[in-house]
């Protein structure tokens, strides 16, 4: 069964032009990863992400509720809630990828609409951007921090997962992408 399955991978990255694939880049030896990811359903909001080291083992995965919000605020929310929980954790030299273009564009260019500012501020405060990276990733390369995000909208409150007690599927999804196995963008 291992062997059909990773012929079927083989097959789909044959199959399919480099535009339409999509992986999980590792950070550099040194660095820690945060991905997240922002949800809003019927005006309601969350956000997840999980932090990996350079071999692109999980440190520590979080989901958080906002309540009544935009996406903008819950993509800003899920990255600052990321970089905290970094920080506490004593981790620096951070990459952050979220596939909000939007929110990496107002932290790193600055603007956006005026309920966000203190929030951009805050990010601005914590990330020293001559050391530390924020990047975009295509959704499909973002899934883990999608099933985290959406957690949140199902649970309502903050939890931490360490990498002990991370659920299977986020495990999973995890695995995926050490081994850097693709997902496959709609054509």
């Amino acid at each position: 069964m291992r062997n059909t399955t990773l012929l079927i991978v083989v097959v789909e990255i044959t199959l399919f032009p480099a535009r339409f694939r999509h992986s999980h880049r590792t950070p550099p030896v040194g660095s820690y990863k945060i991905n997240t990811d922002g949800y809003v359903k019927d005006g309601v909001a969350s956000g997840g992400g999980i932090i990996r080291d350079s071999s692109g083992q999980c440190i520590r995965a979080f989901f958080s509720f906002y309540g009544d919000c935009t996406i903008l605020e819950a993509e800003l929310r899920a990255i600052l809630d990321g970089i905290i929980l970094a920080q506490r954790l004593g981790l620096s030299v951070l990459w952050v990828e979220s596939d909000s273009t939007l929110a990496i564009h107002c932290i790193t260019k600055g603007g956006g609409p005026w309920h966000i500012q203190a929030t951009l501020r805050h990010i601005r405060h914590l990330l020293a951007l001559d050391r530390d990276t924020i990047t975009h990733i295509f959704q499909e390369g973002n899934q883990v921090a999608d099933l985290l995000a959406s957690e949140g909208w199902d649970r309502r409150y903050y939890y931490e997962y360490s990498s002990q007690d991370l659920p299977r599927r986020h495990r999973s999804l995890v695995q995926i992408d050490r081994f850097g196995l693709p997902t496959i963008r709609g054509l």
